[in-house]
């Protein structure tokens, strides 16, 4: 008799009738991270991770999540007492859960940006720039000009330091709605949330060797932002110096995280755009997220991180993340051998 419940179905890895359950995201985790070494020792990457940094970065970014996560759970609070609306309490099992998923959530988000980092370190090994001349054509024959230009054209200058914001805001975004939706309750669907980004990352990343490109601020003179924006044109100078270090001397340069570009598709897109789908339980979260799901697309044009044309590639990937989410919350490995005394089937 089946008693789990549906909050902790998939949770764990369990055998049954002979096969091994291994749930959506670890699976994703574990091919991520044998994908990683194999590209690593083909292209003769380097292993080699400041740590250091790599945990600097997750610091900042766990207590921006749970300082903004705070902020957010107290604020609904506030309006149940005003509304005089209840709050459902929790018992030690739920809150066991809440903190579980938490706890996994964070472990798997860090690890597999870890191994993306990696992964995404030999995109560009060898690759000239002819895939961003086409991806430019298709833009212009679909907007009828650069999209960078357009966005420039239609956007004042004053609006280029809300929109970097609006792009640098996107890791800790990501983290503050998952932690959100576990603090609230509903872990099922921040479970979800969680194993549709690693997903997206993983279809993403291998996305970016069928048609790897660096991107319109990295080869136009014409994208640069240095005028709109110092601090996102100081971040993209960095970002390409790494992605040379890298092709120039693959074996001993240091991997740094998320410090190496491709252009097609724009995963900032995808995911705001898988946040979006995992908030529309109520109008107000829908209305939030779908604004800064828009917001975000706008700012990687506007920015020149990507082209148009990648935003379509965007929401490609959203939408076979989320397919696969909703389709398989665990994946059936058959066993080397059935436990002893199953029954037949």
């Amino acid at each position: 008799m089946e008693t789990r419940s549906n909050n902790s179905e998939g949770s764990s890895l369990a055998i049954q009738s002979g096969k091994i359950r291994l749930p959506l995201d670890w699976t994703v985790s574990l091919v991520m991270l044998a994908v990683a070494l194999l590209l690593c020792f083909r292209w003769n990457v380097a292993i080699n991770f400041d740590l250091q940094i790599y945990l600097e970065i997750c610091f900042y970014l766990i207590v921006v999540a749970v300082a903004a996560t705070l902020g957010l759970v107290v604020g609904r609070e506030l309006v149940n007492v005003i509304g005089k609306k209840k709050s459902l309490s929790e018992n030690q099992n739920s809150r066991l859960e809440v903190y579980s998923c938490i706890a996994r959530s964070l472990f798997l988000f860090f690890l597999c940006s870890w191994i993306y980092t990696h992964i995404k370190t030999g995109v560009l090994l060898g690759v000239d720039d002819g895939n961003d001349l086409w991806l430019r054509e298709i833009d212009r024959w679909i907007l009828g000009n650069d999209g960078w230009l357009i966005a420039r054209q239609l956007l004042p200058d004053s609006s280029s330091n809300f929109l970097s914001f609006i792009y640098f805001a996107f890791a800790p975004s990501l983290l503050i709605s998952i932690l959100y939706l576990a603090c609230a309750g509903n872990v099922a669907r921040a479970r979800k949330l969680t194993t549709a980004i690693l997903v997206g990352y993983f279809i993403g990343v291998l996305s970016y060797f069928l048609l790897p490109a660096y991107g319109p601020a990295f080869i136009f003179e014409s994208a640069t932002c240095e005028n709109l924006s110092p601090v996102t044109h100081e971040a993209q100078v960095k970002l390409i110096k790494t992605t040379n270090e890298i092709s120039q001397n693959p074996a001993t340069a240091v991997v740094l995280p998320w410090m190496y570009i491709a252009a097609f598709p724009s995963l900032h897109f995808s995911h705001v755009i898988i946040l979006a789908w995992y908030f529309r339980f109520s109008r107000l979260t829908l209305v939030v997220a779908s604004l800064f799901a828009i917001l975000t697309g706008i700012s990687t044009v506007y920015l020149a991180w990507h082209y148009g044309v990648d935003l379509l590639g965007g929401v490609a990937v959203a939408c076979v993340a989320i397919f696969l989410t909703e389709k398989f919350s665990v994946i059936s490995i058959p066993a080397f051998a059935k436990p002893s005394g199953s029954c037949k089937d």
